[in-house]
């Protein structure tokens, strides 16, 4: 059995790398040269070791964030760009006939209005260690707590709710057998991380969490706040809220940017409700199925005056 939750692994015959998600990319003096900006509210050098202190080896991309590998002799990792991200929704390749979609499709879909794409405001909550031997390291962006207040729609959402908003939109709208999302919902910082010893390994996890704690004690911020292009330039139209989605060919070429098209504030009843629907039910990437997310929730919403599908909620 193939080792990604592919929608379909029966029909999809070519793996790829195109993917819907967010940009987390931001140069930095210590990084590569050719590293461009998306985003200012994380440094995630603060979660890096570039000194080595407490990692013994990892592969030759070194590190994937915080500006990238500056490369030698700075560095003697290969030289690379920052390329990272966070993946909503895998594409994989712009082939049908592959198991994939179209690009004009993927396009066309989130120009159009019919994606909600909010203000995409969000927080790091975790930095961990995958499963792999040697691990991957991963900063996490889970959605916290896991599960909305659906009983009071005064209670604030929680932290980085946007992402698992996109996600299922997506996934609700776009059925292809190469659509999946690895591992929801990380960003990469390293592959095969080798730690020095057990005692070095918590050293380096501790360091983690007090950055955790910092960002999380600022709350969740907008990611392209400087409202830059795909080309690290500014965007010719910029607003109040420029923090968005993009589409990446692969991690390191960006080729669309989407604007936000549904606007803070989310405190009213239309929005709340529309919100609370579409986090109501969770992907189930082993069965491939949409689960409730609490017992008795479709019953609840079926409750509701009015049905999802007959509200009208303006896009600005």
């Amino acid at each position: 059995m193939p080792n990604q939750p592919y929608l379909d692994h029966k029909k999809t015959k070519v793996d790829g790398l195109a993917f819907v998600g967010l940009s987390l990319t931001r140069k930095s003096d210590v990084g590569n040269a050719d590293s461009i900006t998306h985003q200012e509210a994380f440094d995630l050098n603060d979660v890096l070791d570039r000194d080595y202190e407490f990692l013994m080896s990892s592969n030759d991309d070194g590190w994937l964030v915080g500006g990238g590998e500056p490369g030698p002799p700075t560095s003697y990792k290969l030289a690379a760009k920052d390329s990272s991200h966070v993946e909503i929704m895998r594409i994989g390749t712009y082939r049908p006939d592959w198991g994939g979609i179209s690009e004009e499709d993927i396009v066309s879909a989130l120009n159009s209005g019919k994606i909600l794409i909010p203000q995409m405001e969000v927080v790091p909550t975790a930095v961990v260690a995958n499963p792999d031997t040697p691990p991957e390291l991963e900063i996490r962006f889970d959605m916290d707590p896991p599960m909305p207040d659906f009983d009071d729609l005064s209670t604030p959402l929680p932290d980085n709710w946007c992402i698992r908003f996109v996600h299922n939109q997506l996934f609700k709208y776009f059925e292809f057998p190469s659509r999946f999302c690895p591992g929801p919902f990380h960003s990469t910082i390293l592959r095969k991380a080798d730690f020095r010893s057990p005692a070095h390994k918590e050293a380096y996890f501790a360091k983690c969490d007090a950055a955790i704690k910092k960002w999380r004690l600022g709350g969740p911020k907008p990611l392209n706040n400087g409202g830059w292009d795909v080309d690290g330039k500014p965007l010719e139209e910029t607003s109040e809220y420029n923090s968005g989605l993009w589409l990446f060919l692969d991690r390191k070429n960006i080729t669309h940017f989407f604007k936000p098209n549904f606007l803070p504030p989310y405190d009213t009843r239309e929005k709340r409700e529309l919100i609370l629907d579409f986090l109501s039910e969770e992907w189930d990437q082993d069965e491939l199925v949409w689960k409730p997310v609490a017992p008795a929730l479709k019953k609840k919403y079926a409750e509701l005056e009015s049905p999802v599908e007959e509200k009208k909620v303006e896009l600005v």
